[in-house]
């Protein structure tokens, strides 16, 4: 446990796991819990959501990350893997804790995080994307983390990279999470086995999914390879296309299952995003390189959403500020995306 003084509380809702955590002014963790999430009941999500913060201090400004779309107001519209649907969930913890509370995607939360205080540090335009079962992903622009005018932006995991494709969870067809989450990696590789009759230690097994896939792959099985550089591949083209709209400096990628794939599907992607990239005999790609912060990503970086927030809610009204020009702050003229 760090000894430095507590400022916010993140909390990171995934599908089954509910991460929270203190964090400190520089964005180290302090004081972590963990509980199993209820995600498909709306009263058993909110307990255990104000269970958390009350034990860590609801004294504190509250960041709260969630799969799915989250509106500006802290309304989870919809999420794949959560099964409430238009909650006031910055609503419903206000009420709890009489306190700042912000609710953002968690793919958006991630990304601040590791632009602050992770592998994306000293840069202010950092792209992250997250591979697990799905596809994630959040877009930090001048410092600031891209939420979009409706809260949703950042969804980079429905990139769609080849019409009429292989069909996506979200219901759509040729998304990039088809091509290249977790989940995809295990369905390209049973395409493989039943298309063709080549030798591959992955006909012996029962299930084959993505961690078998690696698996094999780091026993030198050629197949599990080509499917993890096929995955890269797609990948790449996706990144392309993020590129060429958003121009970040940086790439990361995290994820459950971005460790254990990087050392095929990181070239792959590389390579492809380079010859996909619009004028790029004459530019050079930005570096796509692993994230660091793990699992505490989501929770530090929801934690420093709330203390922006909080420092704005904090701020005098504007008949009572001084007036300035010049002052290099990016406000002028501009609007709060949170």
């Amino acid at each position: 446990m760090s000894s430095s003084v507590p400022v916010a509380i993140g909390v990171d809702i995934g599908g089954t796991q509910l991460r929270a955590a203190t964090i400190g002014g520089d964005g180290e963790v302090v004081e972590r819990r963990r509980r199993g999430t209820a995600a498909q009941d709306e009263a058993s999500l909110l307990a255990a959501v104000r269970e958390v913060v009350m034990e860590l201090g609801p004294e504190l400004p509250v960041g709260i990350g969630i799969a799915g779309l989250v509106t500006p107001d802290g309304t989870v519209r919809y999420g794949p893997n959560i099964g409430v649907r238009d909650l006031p969930l910055a609503q419903r913890m206000r009420e709890a804790t009489g306190g700042v509370v912000v609710v953002a995607n968690d793919g958006s939360t991630a990304a601040l995080a590791e632009q602050r205080v992770g592998a994306g540090r000293g840069r202010q335009d950092v792209l992250l994307a997250t591979i697990g079962t799905g596809i994630g992903g959040g877009v930090v622009l001048g410092g600031q983390v891209l939420l979009g005018s409706n809260g949703f932006a950042g969804e980079l995991g429905h990139l769609v990279v080849r019409a009429d494709g292989r069909p996506c969870p979200c219901g759509n067809l040729g998304c990039i999470e088809a091509y290249a989450s977790g989940s995809a990696i295990g369905a390209i590789a049973r395409d493989r086995l039943q298309g063709s009759s080549r030798a591959s230690d992955l006909r012996d097994l029962d299930e084959v999914d993505g961690p078998a896939v690696t698996g094999a792959a780091a026993d030198g099985d050629e197949l599990a390879i080509e499917v993890l550089q096929e995955c890269g591949r797609w990948l790449g083209i996706a990144l392309a296309s993020s590129v060429n709209v958003l121009d970040p400096e940086l790439i990361l990628v995290g994820g459950g299952a971005a460790e254990a794939t990087a050392p095929w599907l990181l070239p792959a992607a590389r390579t492809s995003l380079k010859s996909h990239l619009v004028g790029s005999p004459w530019r050079d790609p930005p570096p796509v390189e692993l994230a660091e912060l793990g699992d505490d990503a989501g929770v530090v970086g929801a934690a420093l959403l709330a203390v922006d927030r909080d420092r704005h809610h904090q701020r005098p009204p504007e008949s009572e500020r001084p007036v300035t020009l010049g002052s290099g702050d990016g406000s002028a003229g501009g609007r709060e995306q949170r």
